[in-house]
Order: C-alpha cells, then sequence, then structure tokens
C-alpha cells in the first residue's frame, strides 16, 4: 500500500468506503469504532468529510490504497516510476 497523501485534500466517508471495498454502513461503524480517536483529531461523528489527517490515519489503519486521483500529485510525479507502475496497476 503506497499512498501520496494529499494535505490540502479532504475526502468524503462515501468515497473512502468505496475506496475500502465496503458498503457505508460497515465502514461507518469502523468510524464508530475509533470515534475517541477521531474526536480527539476534532472530527466530528456526523462530519460527512474526513480531514486530511483523519484520511491519513484512516487508510493506514484500515489499509485503504487510494486511487491516483485522489493523492498529491505533485508527490505522486516525483515518485520512482516502479512506484507509480504498482499505483496505477491497481486501478
Amino acid at each position: 500500500m503506497i499512498n501520496f497523501y494529499d494535505p490540502k485534500r479532504s475526502i468524503s466517508k462515501l468515497q473512502l468506503a468505496l475506496c475500502a471495498g465496503v458498503c457505508p454502513r460497515v465502514f461507518a461503524y469502523y468510524l464508530e469504532s475509533r470515534r475517541e480517536i477521531l474526536e480527539a483529531m476534532g472530527v466530528s461523528v456526523i462530519a460527512k468529510k474526513l480531514p486530511p489527517e483523519a484520511v491519513k490515519y484512516v487508510c493506514e489503519d484500515y489499509c485503504i490504497d487510494l486511487p491516483p486521483h485522489l493523492q498529491d500529485q505533485k508527490a505522486l510525479a516525483k515518485a520512482p516510476k516502479y512506484l507509480r507502475k504498482a499505483i496505477y496497476a491497481n486501478f
């Protein structure tokens, strides 16, 4: 799993659920189990979008591979070719 997190991009819970390959309801149960951690990051339970630091935590904890269009394009362009190939091969 290689993700180049965009420090300015918030991602919706629905998009993350789709990237994880689970239904939104299952993903909501997962987020509820991490409620204390997310609230410490300043994320509301009813938030539709997760801020960048929460996206990073959730992706690493739930092992989500972000599609290239949701990653930092500048960092992705600077990545070695073999890493870019691996990222695009998953999608």
